[in-house]
């Protein structure tokens, strides 16, 4: 039988985290438990550490299986996103000869080509999405089966430096672990948060984490434009450090007093602190400046995504959708707005767990980790694993066809670093 029982790992700036879970008949997502530890061997989503990477994350699967009640864990998956991902437009084109069909075949040898041309030495093709085709002169989204002469396929191409892929591998190369599968991160997120239609009209999803923020844009349910800026939530929580407080008490601070527009603090008032030294005295913070040192923080983290926004060759139909732990910042809702012109909501992924399903599990951070677990379960339907199957529970919605499809291609992607295709 077929096991529904998955294990996905995060590999956070701040902490790497490992989740168990079971997808019950029905399509929900049951957690059996979930581990994490404080990292510093990740930096920007990129394993710069992959010894002590290792080391944690050996830690988190003893821990995960007495947790979670497993009697074994052998295979995990990674949702992977970095710095600088870069997604390009690319063409393949064939003369197939008077009236010849169209087959999976020719299209598989296509894509592959569009792979080959797109590879530089110390680059990586992570992902080639098929976009549309042309039939003598005619468009197309599926022409398996049509006769022409001539076929071009347009792709996205998602590439990047071949040290993201490298690095992860060696990581997993000291626990004797197998990696199953690795999903775009964004695509994991937008798998939870986001809804087909959405996905289909045109959508903006802006998922805030620590030290990277991404903009992952959609349209025809197709990944049309990525962005990371190597800028987030903890970027923020050390400016408000830099006023003589510690790490801690300057997270709180943001999360409970601060506001991401200044001109949202109509009654301003005074916050007493304990300083970083014992022997300095306690530092008074008026909510209004802390407002202003957030806002001003918060648009240089935003502004290459709104320039990306404003710059998109369709409209978003859909609006924006945010996600991740730094969207809890208060007002950002508003400051989104005020700057975009557009009202974005927050992407929740709760219907896609389990009933009675603990309250911690529905918080943001965790969407990743659920959508990961989810697209390895479509991954795992064609390549299958034997152990034991889940039992049934209440019925949420079906992941997309094309998402299945595309899966069942077994890909395994990775984000890139720095490096750009000419």
């Amino acid at each position: 039988m077929t096991s529904n029982k998955l294990i996905a790992i995060d590999f956070g700036s701040a902490n790497i985290s490992a989740m168990a879970a079971e997808i019950l008949d029905n399509g929900a997502v049951k957690i059996l438990s979930e581990e994490s530890k404080i990292s510093d061997d990740v930096r920007w989503g990129i394993v710069e550490k992959p010894s002590g990477a290792s080391f944690k994350v050996s830690e988190l699967l003893k821990l995960l299986k007495n947790s979670a009640k497993m009697p074994d864990i052998s295979q995990v998956s990674v949702s992977v996103g970095a710095k600088t991902m870069k997604l390009a437009p690319a063409s393949v084109s064939r003369f197939v000869g008077k009236s010849n069909v169209i087959t999976e075949d020719l299209l598989t040898e296509m894509m592959n080509e569009c792979e080959r041309k797109s590879q530089r030495p110390d680059i990586t093709v992570f992902d080639v999405i098929p976009v549309s085709y042309v039939l003598d002169g005619e468009m197309m989204d599926d022409p398996v089966g049509q006769t022409a002469a001539q076929i071009t396929a347009s792709y996205n191409v998602v590439f990047g430096s071949s040290v993201i892929k490298s690095e992860l591998e060696r990581c997993f190369d000291r626990t004797g672990i197998v990696l199953e599968y690795s999903p775009l991160a964004v695509e994991s997120l937008s798998t939870v948060v986001l809804e087909e239609q959405e996905r289909e009209d045109g959508c903006a999803l802006i998922n805030f984490g620590a030290t990277t923020t991404t903009l992952a844009v959609y349209q025809n349910d197709i990944l049309q434009n990525l962005l990371v800026v190597p800028l987030g939530a903890k970027n923020i929580t050390k400016d408000i450090q830099e006023l003589g407080i510690n790490e801690t008490n300057a997270e709180r601070l943001k999360c409970l007093k601060g506001s991401a527009l200044e001109s949202l603090v109509d009654e301003p008032v005074y916050i007493q602190i304990n300083a970083v030294e014992e022997t300095d005295p306690s530092v008074k913070i008026s909510t209004k400046f802390l407002a202003t040192i957030i806002e001003a923080r918060l648009e240089e983290i935003t502004q290459p995504i709104f320039d990306a926004l404003d710059n998109l060759p369709f409209a978003l139909e859909a609006g924006i959708v945010i996600t991740g732990g730094g969207a809890k910042l208060n007002g950002l809702i508003e400051f989104i707005a005020e700057k975009t012109g557009i009202y974005p909501r927050f992407g929740g992924h709760s219907e896609w767990l389990a009933d009675n399903t603990p309250e911690k599990y529905h918080d943001p951070k965790y969407a990743q980790l659920i959508g990961t677990i989810l697209l390895t379960n479509e991954y795992r339907k064609a390549h299958p694993v034997e152990v034991a199957v889940s039992t049934p529970a209440k019925e949420p919605k079906i992941p997309r066809k094309k998402l299945r499809d595309k899966i069942a291609d077994g890909f395994i992607n990775f984000f890139n670093d720095d490096n750009k295709l000419n």
